[in-house]
């Protein structure tokens, strides 16, 4: 009866963690870490797993788990008795069966992959070895959430074989390759090529490795185009890391790769963080493997007008010409985010083989009445000043760049 008591003011706490009053919030976080660490554990598995429970409750108490997990595993969770930890991992993979909420469940398997990696030793030892038959189960499973479920615990913790990575290479490779080809479900299409990216990125290190799931890239791309139209760009942020971090896994396909972002970039049906992501893989690449890039100069020369079409891409602001600073929301625009892929590729790849093209697309703008450029409804003799202003500067500073490049050499 007194735990039934202590659980439901438990949950009253939680409830006001989310309350709107400042007071009252500050005084139930101030309650919460007071409470032991194993008592918490105990009471916020008992509130994710009671689904009579507000889902926000719910998830709040998901939430904290994971943090708990994450921020003071060794303080907490060696400390329970074994057949405690044995209840708990039971109860994690339990849940995740049950729950029919998507967003609940994945703050559940946030929990599952946050446990699994402290559960891996110092060796690679997994710990856990019910955590990956669960993988492997539900990844094959006619249950879509349940394919879901494991897909996210291997995009979140992809380092979950431990030192059995070498012995499960084929495994994972056949997993990922089935998801990405399930024609009937987008989300598993998605969450498939996302959990691909984050096992390359995991293994950036591993040259073999990355030779060898090479051809899972063209899957990545089409996921990455399917979900762009999808209104996700997740997977498209993957790609712009995976352009960051191991550039060399783009290689084998890199033409498609830079034609797949050109045209996501071009297409002003998109939003403009996703044209201004699909082009920053491509600057991106000019900064990381420059070499690679200037074999594909037929790109650069593509990529070019993009940039400069976006520098002037202006919305109206009456007020831009009194402006002392840029606003926080200017700084998200496409202006600045031409502006700055234009001198970005510049410094990767050299003024001297940029600017000739700057201006060459420059010329041509030049001569369009109205450079074919969104004016948002400003007149035009201030629309024409505002972009050469911008667009001369951007120029000074190539050539600035250019000769640098040239004292340099």
């Amino acid at each position: 009866m007194a735990a039934a008591t202590e659980q439901e003011q438990f949950y009253l706490l939680l409830g006001n963690l989310l309350s709107p009053d400042n007071a009252v919030r500050k005084q139930a976080e101030e309650t919460y870490e007071n409470i032991p660490g194993q008592s918490k554990i105990t009471f916020l598995l008992q509130a994710v797993r009671n689904t009579a429970v507000a889902e926000e409750t719910r998830q709040m108490a998901a939430v904290l788990l994971r943090r708990l997990l994450s921020a003071s595993f060794e303080e907490v969770y060696p400390t329970l008795p074994p057949e405690v930890q044995t209840a708990i991992k039971s109860e994690l993979l339990l849940i995740i069966q049950l729950e029919t909420q998507s967003s609940m469940r994945k703050k559940i398997c946030d929990i599952v992959a946050e446990l699994a990696r402290n559960l891996i030793d110092e060796d690679g030892n997994n710990q856990w070895p019910e955590g990956l038959k669960f993988l492997f189960e539900s990844v094959s499973s006619q249950n879509v959430g349940l394919r879901e479920a494991a897909l996210h615990i291997f995009w979140n913790f992809p380092g979950i074989f431990g030192n059995q990575q070498q012995h499960y290479l084929e495994v994972i490779k056949r997993m990922l390759v089935q998801c990405m080809q399930d024609q009937e479900n987008g989300t598993i299409r998605t969450l498939s090529a996302r959990a691909a990216a984050a096992f390359i990125l995991a293994n950036e290190q591993n040259l073999p490795l990355l030779k060898h799931f090479a051809d899972l890239l063209p899957g990545i791309l089409q996921a990455v185009n399917d979900s762009c139209y999808q209104n996700d760009d997740s997977v498209l942020k993957s790609l712009v890391e995976i352009a960051d971090t191991v550039p060399k896994y783009l290689r084998p396909h890199l033409e498609p790769t830079l034609q797949l972002c050109l045209k996501l970039c071009a297409d002003t049906s998109l939003s403009n963080m996703q044209r201004q992501l699909a082009l920053e893989v491509i600057v991106t690449l000019s900064e990381t493997a420059a070499a690679m890039l200037r074999r594909h100069i037929n790109i650069v020369a593509q990529a070019i007008p993009q940039m400069l079409t976006m520098m002037v891409d202006l919305e109206e602001d009456e007020d831009w010409a009194n402006a002392d600073e840029l606003e926080d929301d200017d700084f998200d625009s496409n202006a600045v985010a031409g502006e700055s892929a234009l001198d970005r590729m510049a410094c990767g790849l050299g003024g001297k083989l940029v600017l000739p093209m700057i201006k060459e697309h420059i010329m041509q703008m030049l001569q369009n009445r109205n450079f074919g450029i969104k004016t948002a409804g400003l007149e035009e003799k201030a629309t024409a000043c505002q972009m050469l202003v911008g667009i001369m500067c951007t120029i000074y500073y190539q050539y600035l760049v250019a000769l640098g490049v040239l004292l340099l050499a």
